[in-house]
């Protein structure tokens, strides 16, 4: 195994919705610095015993090293996703996990600026990191659009709900039902982007989210160095996408090679 690899221990399984949990890693003493991450970056976990053998998989961390959060990843499982259902089924509170180092150039520069977030399904979970640690160490103002498929599969919705509460002037959510408004195509998020057009754009999700966010970007002629990207793949397209990797992302495991995850070029 790759010496980068650390067993660390899952603390705490959190039921997020029906097919997402967070798993929470204690991270030795002598791992901090190792482990000390930005916000929006991943961690890629060494996975034996599933029913494919051993796997690595790439997940991104929801939580935020500007709070009191403890390092945390959240799963969802997918359709064919045979390592993210694995996961929800087996890891428990005491499980060890072979877990990499924080990777990943999907954080921005800075906190205190204005961000428009636009996030699908399980992008959710970079873009909570994102808005947590600029409520809590920037200066400024965050609008997330979140796209999913019915109430039930919104993940940190409580969450979200509470940040926006306390962050009334900075913060707000719109949430996008697929079940009641249909699916977020280009002209629907134009609509929703255009009032945030001179913020910088994070944007993660599914490919079709991601092609229509960038495509809804263009025509309101955001400059391409304010629109980030990270797109959700299947790994060597195929098996279901339990993890993303890809273009410009750094030190990112081969097995996370579909990882888009770059500033347009």
């Amino acid at each position: 195994m790759n010496e980068r690899f650390h067993a660390l221990r899952v603390s705490e399984v959190i039921v997020e919705t029906e097919d997402a949990r967070s798993l929470v890693f204690d991270v030795p003493d002598d791992l901090t610095e190792e482990f000390r991450y930005r916000p929006g970056q991943f961690l890629t976990l060494h996975l034996p015993g599933t029913d494919r053998g051993t796997v690595t998989r790439c997940y991104s961390l929801s939580s935020s090293p500007h709070t009191s959060d403890p390092l945390m990843v959240t799963v969802k499982r997918t359709p064919s996703g045979r390592v993210s259902d694995w996961l929800l089924r087996s890891v428990r509170p005491g499980s060890v996990v072979h877990v990499q180092p924080p990777s990943g150039r999907f954080t921005p520069a800075s906190l205190d600026g204005d961000f428009l977030l636009l996030a699908a399904g399980s992008g959710i979970t970079p873009v909570i990191s994102i808005t947590k640690s600029v409520l809590a160490a920037g200066a400024g103002r965050v609008t997330l659009v979140y796209a999913n498929r019915d109430e039930r599969s919104v993940i940190f919705a409580e969450r979200l709900g509470r940040l926006a509460a306390a962050h009334p002037d900075r913060f707000a959510v719109v949430h996008w039902l697929e079940s009641l408004q249909g699916l977020p195509d280009a002209a629907r998020l134009r609509t929703l982007a255009e009032p945030f057009r001179d913020r910088d754009v994070f944007v993660c999700g599914p490919g079709p989210f991601v092609a229509g966010a960038v495509g809804a970007l263009e025509r309101l002629g955001v400059p391409r160095e304010r629109t980030h990207l990270e797109e959700f793949r299947p790994p060597g397209g195929a098996g279901g996408p339990d993890a993303p990797a890809g273009r410009g992302s750094s030190a990112a495991s081969p097995a996370c090679a579909i990882r888009l995850q770059a500033v347009l070029p």
